[in-house]
């Protein structure tokens, strides 16, 4: 039977990713690491691996828990959310932009800032990165297809693009926050995106005509 760690792993990688956050992969040493969890250079080898070995542990938890929330909102799981799809589309828009806009300092999405700083030069990362974009469109995907069966957006939508298409907005929502564009802009942002999805034309009664 193994030896019972003698930290909270959890809370230890949480500063990591806190720190990573902050001052990016190149910017952070090993030292600053066991300066940030108040472990030694060993325990951190043989707990979690090197440096890099950490930021994708990190990263990739990060990515985790920020599919399942999205899914979690855009499925409708918790009555918090609105029954109606693109009501929930919105809502997850809108409280992502709020998050953004609020935060101090405007640190933005870990996902954006380890794209922008790694994605690049890192396989590893990049395939990571990739995943975690494709399941956040996925999401929101989802999300239009079953607007779509119940008559709130238009049939001829193809669900797959206008996912990533909602997801870029969403990305750069994150880096106009960073910029310091108001919090009331960047909600008018979020809720006229969703204006611009086709709704379903309602049926004509019979002998109606247009004016």
């Amino acid at each position: 039977m193994g030896r019972k760690r003698g930290f909270d792993e959890v809370a230890v990688l949480d500063v990591v990713r806190d720190r990573f956050w902050t001052t990016g992969f190149a910017g952070t040493s090993t030292y600053d690491l066991m300066e940030a969890t108040g472990l030694g250079k060993g325990s951190i080898y043989k707990a979690f691996g090197n440096k890099h070995d950490l930021y994708v542990r990190v990263f990739s938890d990060y990515c985790r828990d920020l599919v399942t929330q999205a899914r979690r909102q855009l499925q409708g799981d918790s009555e918090a959310v609105p029954s109606s799809p693109v009501a929930r589309i919105e809502h997850y828009l809108v409280s992502l932009t709020s998050a953004f806009a609020n935060e101090s300092p405007h640190r933005g999405c870990f996902l954006t800032k380890v794209t922008a700083d790694r994605a690049g030069e890192d396989e590893a990362v990049a395939l990571m990165a990739r995943r975690a974009f494709d399941d956040l469109a996925g999401a929101l995907a989802a999300a239009i297809r079953e607007a779509q069966e119940v008559g709130e957006v238009a049939d001829h939508v193809d669900a797959e693009a206008l996912g990533y298409l909602l997801l870029s907005v969403i990305r750069g929502i994150d880096s106009l926050a960073k910029a310091g564009v108001s919090a009331a802009k960047l909600e008018q942002t979020a809720r006229s995106a969703v204006t611009l999805i086709p709704g379903a034309t309602p049926p004509r009664l019979n002998g109606s005509r247009r004016s």
